[in-house]
């Protein structure tokens, strides 16, 4: 017998619905679940689950009034899959819902394929509802949810032995000598909570300056800072009168992630990141840490480079795109292309004061 797969709005009370589906006949998608509900699940059957699953990530979107939908497959009145999706408006990178913007992967968490394409068709009917283009559904693993996805993002992670002693023994000749050039420049690394931030920003906003490319809003690392303080660690690298690098950690479950890094050029020489990096590693190591993720990179690119010198591996990441028209989903799926170079130049131009002021504006809606 055939049914039909109800997409609830638990906040309205309306009900949309898709076409008959035979396999999802008991699965109904809730929209905005009770947080407790959520956290259940999350907690107590999903403690594999990723940090960026949790409900504070909407008081962190909310920074830049980003909607944030939150999914939940349900099953005999239990949650059996959830996906978290952040709606982003663009008329240059397109009206979107993406899970979730700026890290590497939180896509759908879900029991079973049923729960999992339950909550896929789901995000195609809030796309509609939500007069947006597309879903973008960022996932560590391959689940063939789209035959659109983008695979040209390797995640760099290393897995770590039980010490920093074993560690450094295993790392190249060429990165422990950078590491010492580093110590013996007079370089200082300091480790904390949020006492840290203006200094980490400091650097951060600088350096994406100089990259071309706009800086969050401090308001947002606040956020981070205070949604997830048992979670957050920052690295601040300090040279004689002021800090030159800087580093944010999220712990992960077993692993430690850095989404955010930075480092002032004019202080290159002194192998700044090679200091600060391995004093992060070998916290994790230290601190029971399985695996290190690096992030995402382009294989071949400079930051892939980095990264892969320390012993990492590259895993790919795959990146979906659904939408009720398929060309829509194909054309977004391309990797983009250098179409802003005249963009990055006139950016680096800016005072970093200016580009602090006005980075925000343009990186909330970049996915």
């Amino acid at each position: 017998m055939s049914s039909s797969l109800q997409t609830r709005d638990t906040m309205t009370g309306t009900a949309a619905h898709s076409p008959p589906t035979t396999d999802l006949a008991t699965v109904e998608v809730h929209r905005a679940p009770e947080e407790s509900a959520w956290n259940d699940y999350l907690y107590n059957r999903r403690p594999d689950a990723p940090l960026y699953h949790r409900p504070e990530w909407e008081r962190v979107y909310g920074v830049y009034r980003l909607p944030v939908h939150r999914l939940a497959a349900i099953r005999d009145g239990e949650i059996v899959g959830i996906l978290p999706l952040v709606e982003q408006r663009s008329r240059i990178f397109g009206q979107q819902l993406t899970s979730l913007p700026w890290f590497d992967a939180a896509g759908t968490i879900a029991d079973d394929d049923q729960a999992r394409q339950a909550l896929v068709d789901a995000a195609m009917e809030l796309t509609a509802s939500r007069k947006v283009s597309w879903a973008h559904l960022r996932e560590e693993n391959e689940t063939n949810l789209s035959p659109h996805v983008r695979t040209d993002k390797v995640l760099m992670r290393l897995q770590l032995p039980d010490d920093s002693d074993t560690l450094w023994s295993a790392l190249k000749a060429s990165v422990r000598n950078q590491v010492r050039k580093s110590e013996k420049s007079g370089l200082t690394v300091q480790s904390g909570g949020r006492e840290l931030l203006d200094d980490f920003y400091r650097v951060y906003s600088h350096n994406m300056r100089d990259l071309g490319s706009p800086a969050h809003s401090r308001k947002l690392f606040d956020a981070v800072c205070e949604n997830f303080s048992d979670d957050v660690r920052l690295f601040v690298v300090y040279g004689e009168s002021e800090p030159v690098g800087g580093g944010l950690t999220i712990a992960n479950g077993q692993r430690l992630e850095i989404p955010w890094a930075s480092s002032l050029r004019k202080y290159n020489r002194l192998c700044v990141n090679h200091g600060m990096y391995w004093q992060i590693l070998s916290y994790a190591c230290d601190s029971g840490f399985q695996w290190f993720h690096f992030g995402r990179s382009t294989v071949d690119s400079g930051p892939w480079r980095f990264k892969k010198q320390w012993g990492s591996e590259a895993v790919p990441l795959y990146w979906y795109y659904l939408s009720r028209d398929d060309a829509v989903a194909k054309a977004a799926a391309e990797p983009p292309q250098e179409r802003f170079g005249w963009g990055t130049r006139l950016w680096q131009r800016l005072p970093v004061p200016l580009s602090r002021l006005i980075g925000p504006r343009f990186i909330a809606k970049i996915p």
